[in-house]
C-alpha cells in the first residue's frame, strides 16, 4: 500500500508541473498576441486576476463554473483513462438534467433530501444509459464511439426540446420559453455563499472526485480500467473482459455527466431549459487533458478554467479586450496539451483501430 500511496502523490506532484508549466508557455503566447495587437499584457492579465479572485463575489463566480467542471472534467478523464474516447458529455449532461427536472415537478409531495436523492439517482441512470447506448453499438457494431458521442449529443438535446415543447408542455410563461415547470422549492440544494450560485453541488462535485480517485486505486475493477485504458489486448490476455469493462466505463462516464445535469438544474436554473448550457462538455474535456486525466489533479484543473470563464467576463468589461482572448489562451493551452499527448494519442487509436478490425 505504501509505494502506490507514494506513486499516487508522486504523481499528483508531476501533473500539477506538468500543468503549471502548460499555463506559463501559454500565458507567453498569448502575451505576444497581446502585444501584437497593442494591449498593455500587464493590465489585461491583472484584469483576468481580479475578475477571477478578487472580491467575494467574484470568486463566488469562479467557483459556480468550478463545480460543473468537476463533473464534467472527471467523466473525460474516466474516459480517457479507460481507453474510450466519450465525446457525448453534453448530451449525457442533458439527459441528466432532464430527468433531474422531471423528477423535481412530479414527485412535489416528497421532503427535500429525498427528492433531491432521487432527483440525483434518476439523472445519474439517465446519463448512464446514454452513454451505455454508444458504448453497445460500438462494441455491437464496431462503430468508432467518437462519432457515436458526438451525433448523441444532437439527438439528447434535440430529443429533450421535444419533451419540453410537447409531452410536458406547459401553458404559460414556462413553456413559451422553452422550459418546464419549476422544480419543487425543497429540491433547491442549499447556497454555500448567500446571494451566489455556489450551492452544495460544489461539496457533492467534489465528494465524486475522492471517490472516483479511491475507485480507481484501490478497487479491482479500478486497476482493470486502467489496464484496458493502457493496453487492451494486454488485458484481454490477462483475464480482463475488455468489452464489459468498457461498457461500464461508458456507464460511469455518462453516470457522472449526467449528475452534473441534475447538480445544475438543482442548484443554479431550478428548471430544464433548452439549451441552458453549451459547451461543458468539450470544457470537462480541457479539464481532463489539463489534468492528465488523473482524478486528483482535476479539481485544479477546473478551478484554473472556471477562473477563466470568470475573469474573461470582467476583461470584457473593464480590461476593453474581448472575451474572445480568453478563448485564444485556452486554445492555445489545448495545443499545448495535444502536442504533449500526441503521442499516447495516436497509440491508443491505433490500437482502437486494429482492435476494430479484428
Amino acid at each position: 500500500m505504501r509505494p502506490d500511496k507514494r506513486g499516487g502523490v508522486r504523481a499528483v506532484l508531476k501533473n500539477l508541473l506538468r500543468l503549471l508549466a502548460i499555463i506559463a508557455a501559454a500565458f507567453l503566447l498569448n502575451a505576444v498576441i497581446l502585444l501584437c495587437l497593442g494591449k498593455n499584457v500587464g493590465q489585461v492579465y491583472e484584469t483576468l486576476f481580479t475578475g477571477a479572485f478578487a472580491g467575494k463575489w467574484n470568486f463566488a463566480r469562479t467557483l459556480r463554473w468550478t463545480s460543473p467542471l468537476l463533473l464534467t472534467g472527471l467523466a473525460a478523464a474516466i474516459g480517457f483513462r479507460g481507453g474510450v474516447f466519450n465525446l457525448g458529455i453534453d448530451g449525457q449532461l442533458y439527459m441528466g438534467a432532464f430527468a433531474a427536472a422531471w423528477v423535481g415537478f412530479t414527485f412535489t409531495s416528497l421532503p427535500g433530501p429525498l427528492l433531491i436523492l432521487l432527483a440525483a439517482l434518476a439523472a445519474v441512470a439517465a446519463g448512464a444509459a446514454w452513454a451505455m447506448l454508444a458504448g453497445w453499438i460500438k462494441i455491437r457494431f464496431g462503430a468508432s464511439e467518437v462519432v457515436i458521442t458526438l451525433m448523441l449529443n444532437y439527438v439528447a438535446k434535440l430529443f429533450t426540446e421535444y419533451l419540453v415543447m410537447y409531452p410536458f408542455y406547459v401553458p404559460g410563461t414556462a413553456s413559451d420559453s422553452k422550459a418546464t415547470a419549476n422544480i419543487a422549492q425543497q429540491a433547491h440544494l442549499t447556497p454555500l455563499i448567500q446571494g451566489s450560485q455556489v450551492t452544495a453541488a460544489l461539496l457533492i462535485s467534489l465528494a465524486a472526485v475522492v471517490l472516483v480517485y479511491l475507485w480507481t486505486r484501490h478497487t479491482v475493477s479500478g486497476f482493470e480500467t486502467r489496464l484496458v485504458g493502457s493496453n487492451d489486448r494486454f488485458a484481454q490476455f490477462s483475464g480482463v473482459k475488455v468489452k464489459r469493462r468498457q461498457l461500464q466505463i461508458m456507464a460511469i462516464s455518462g453516470g457522472l455527466a449526467g449528475l452534473c445535469g441534475a447538480l445544475e438544474i438543482l442548484g443554479v436554473h431550478g428548471r430544464f431549459v433548452v439549451n441552458f448550457t453549451s459547451g461543458l462538455g468539450f470544457d470537462g474535456i480541457t479539464v481532463a487533458l489539463l489534468s492528465g486525466n488523473n482524478p486528483l489533479a482535476v479539481p485544479l484543473a477546473a478551478l484554473f478554467m472556471g477562473a477563466m470563464t470568470s475573469g474573461s467576463t470582467q476583461l470584457e468589461m473593464l480590461g476593453g479586450v474581448p472575451r474572445s482572448m480568453a478563448s485564444i489562451l485556452m486554445g492555445i493551452i489545448i495545443m499545448t496539451v495535444t502536442i504533449k499527448q500526441l503521442p499516447s494519442v495516436r497509440a491508443l487509436f491505433r490500437r482502437r483501430t486494429e482492435a476494430g478490425r479484428t
